[in-house]
């Protein structure tokens, strides 16, 4: 059997009520030698670790609950090769875990699948938030947002350890110019969205708080390059389709709610949606 094509690494705390829709898309291709998958289940008093185990993948522990140590422990146990960074909660198939691990040995040195909001189970003010957010073509080509993102050697080769910031993967597309990520034509990754506006005006608000004081120590502008393109694609969106305009409207107060929230806000460092966790 030939050596897998990469590492898939999966950080994943207190997710054992999701982590099994997740790993039974890879299965078939772990059990076959093209995947191999690390889940590292930091500070988890729950069953994640044994869930984890049941699908045959990697599976190391940490005592305390952070991203940061997970992402760093994973990278140390990974293969030599291309990496994909997996959010536990979303759903990936083989079939997109490979092609996209093949476009990262064939040249492309960041990248990932599309991605797609499953919604369905959302208030409306959310599904408005999100028919305007999967239609941003600065946003639709960058690594974050999509809870995977994945690296080549010469990629992961950009930045030492994962440094002590929240969010990863706006970390790690800060790295990149557009022309150097490629999305993978391929099975889109799903994505859960919040039920709640509350809910996500949380996930929001821990983005922009990471922006306003973990990006300025690495270097980084408290706004991404994408994310200053918002506004251009948004005025395009609604001239292309004018009834657009009040999805726009919404996706424009709830992202002001947000950043002024994470300016003067007291919440813990991690915020995270539980509502799309539960199956």
């Amino acid at each position: 059997m030939s050596a897998p094509l990469g590492t898939v690494v999966i950080a994943a705390h207190q997710e054992e009520a999701v982590l099994a829709r997740t790993l039974q898309h890879l299965d078939e291709v772990v059990r076959n030698g093209l995947l191999d998958v690390v889940v590292v289940c930091n500070g988890c008093t729950d069953a994640t670790a044994d869930v984890a185990r049941a699908f045959g993948v990697r599976v190391h522990e940490l005592a305390k609950p952070s991203k940061t140590a997970a992402l760093r422990a994973g990278d140390r146990l990974a293969l030599p090769g291309p990496r994909l960074y997996l959010d536990a909660d979303v759903e990936l198939t083989g079939r997109a875990a490979v092609a996209t691990m093949r476009a990262l040995s064939a040249g492309a040195i960041a990248g990932r699948p599309p991605h797609r909001f499953d919604v369905a189970r959302s208030r409306w003010s959310v599904r408005r938030w999100y028919a305007v957010r999967e239609r941003l073509p600065s946003i639709a080509g960058a690594l974050w947002g999509a809870g995977c993102y994945g690296l080549s050697r010469e990629g992961r080769a950009r930045f030492g350890e994962f440094p002590e910031i929240v969010s990863d993967d706006l970390f790690v597309d800060g790295l990149f110019t557009e022309r150097e990520v490629v999305i993978v034509a391929t099975d889109p990754v799903i994505v859960h969205g919040p039920r709640t506006v509350a809910d996500l005006t949380r996930i929001l608000r821990r983005s922009y708080r990471s922006q306003h004081t973990d990006a300025p120590a690495h270097g980084a502008g408290p706004i991404s390059a994408g994310q200053r393109a918002q506004l251009h694609d948004m005025l395009d969106l609604v001239r292309r389709h004018p009834a657009r305009l009040v999805d726009v409207g919404v996706y424009l107060t709830l992202i002001c709610l947000a950043r002024v929230r994470a300016r003067i806000g007291t919440a813990p460092r991690w915020e995270r949606d539980v509502s799309s966790r539960s199956v």
